[in-house]
């Protein structure tokens, strides 16, 4: 189970995630988009290489928070590594 942590500053949140027992850890990032019609979102683990990270489009901020959280949740359940996706 991940332990959530998001911050805001702007139109950006920022997240910040580490499995209980402290070994995995991820950043996730929401941005609005520079049109205002959605929100774009990212996910990455430090150390991965950049191509492994996750990116996506959501019409609404809490939308585009789940998406990131459910990445990151995936990548948790995998053991934590984002191998295979």
């Amino acid at each position: 189970m991940l332990k959530p942590g998001w911050n805001k500053a702007d139109d950006t949140m920022y997240g910040n995630f580490a499995a209980r027992r402290g070994q995995e850890h991820y950043h996730l990032v929401v941005e609005r988009l520079p049109t205002n019609n959605g929100w774009d979102w990212t996910v990455w683990r430090p150390g991965d290489a950049p191509e492994l990270s996750q990116h996506g489009y959501a019409p609404g901020l809490l939308t585009a928070m789940a998406a990131a959280e459910e990445v990151a949740q995936y990548w948790h359940a995998l053991g934590g590594t984002a191998a295979g996706i």
